[in-house]
């Protein structure tokens, strides 16, 4: 593609990655691509910058045409699947892309939980409760369904494990309702980056321990499923300082990080009683 720039967050692990496939497959020149971190003046001058904060932009350098979000992802593989823009235009179907688009979009950092470098332009997007609370409603209804063949498959098959399914379900919905109550604590804003936070360490157990729930349909054995376990938690625990420390948490709020650590632990006890 030439004389054509995509914009991405180089903050954002998930931006890294898949421009990152565009270059190594051809849909984007070497030099096809630029970090918003080190942007230079002139094309940033192309932009508009608030709106590339939700939507990635791709800068056509010759014309200055610059497409957002959607219609920039589509330019970009209909360079190889000259299809894929006709049907992503559809009406019905594009509205669908934009939606979860923008799904994603409003919520990487809440994703990845990775400031901007000091001195770095800050493209973080805006906060927008109704993309995040849908974001949180995904994980939960994910994270709940996800929970049958983890019990039926996995966790019933522990000689520590004595709850049945139902049993499962009540803690895991008393470990939400604490954390719905613990967010009141905070700000609005920050209440949303607090609940945000812990879904993506909810949704961060339920995939560790996905390949381990597949293992399983091959072959059982507890001392792996015991160490996968504990690996887990060594995981999610450095995962929850480092997430909480990216809320704001973990310095400004210690009571709650107490609260969660003794939450935490009952809700292990009650497992594995």
């Amino acid at each position: 593609m030439e004389n054509k720039i995509l914009i991405y967050d180089d903050n954002c692990p998930l931006c890294t990655w898949y421009s990152g496939l565009f270059v190594k497959y051809g849909f984007l020149n070497p030099d096809g691509r630029q970090p918003f971190s080190t942007l230079d003046t002139h094309l940033l001058s192309k932009i508009d910058f608030d709106k590339s904060r939700n939507e990635i932009p791709l800068v056509d350098t010759t014309t200055n045409k610059v497409l957002y979000g959607i219609d920039a992802l589509l330019e970009i593989l209909a360079q190889k699947i000259p299809l894929i823009k006709a049907t992503g235009n559809l009406a019905p179907l594009n509205w669908v892309l934009k939606k979860i688009y923008k799904l994603v979009s409003f919520n990487r950092k809440v994703i990845v939980a990775n400031k901007c470098g000091p001195g770095n332009i800050d493209c973080s997007p805006d906060t927008n409760y109704v993309y995040r609370f849908i974001f949180m409603a995904v994980c939960l209804s994910f994270n709940t369904a996800m929970l049958y063949p983890l019990h039926t498959a996995l966790f019933s098959k522990l000689s520590f494990y004595h709850l049945n399914f139902y049993q499962l379900q009540a803690a895991h919905f008393g470990f939400v309702i604490i954390n719905c109550s613990l967010a009141f604590s905070f700000s609005k804003p920050k209440g949303y980056e607090y609940l945000g936070q812990v879904n993506m360490l909810a949704l961060s157990v339920i995939l560790l321990l996905t390949p381990l729930l597949l293992i399983h349909c091959f072959f059982f054995a507890e001392w792996l499923s015991t160490a996968w376990l504990v690996i887990v938690s060594a995981i999610i625990f450095k995962e929850y300082v480092r997430r909480m420390e990216f809320a704001g948490v973990l310095s400004n709020n210690k009571w709650i990080v107490s609260l969660n650590l003794l939450s935490l632990t009952g809700f292990i006890l009650f497992l594995f009683r």
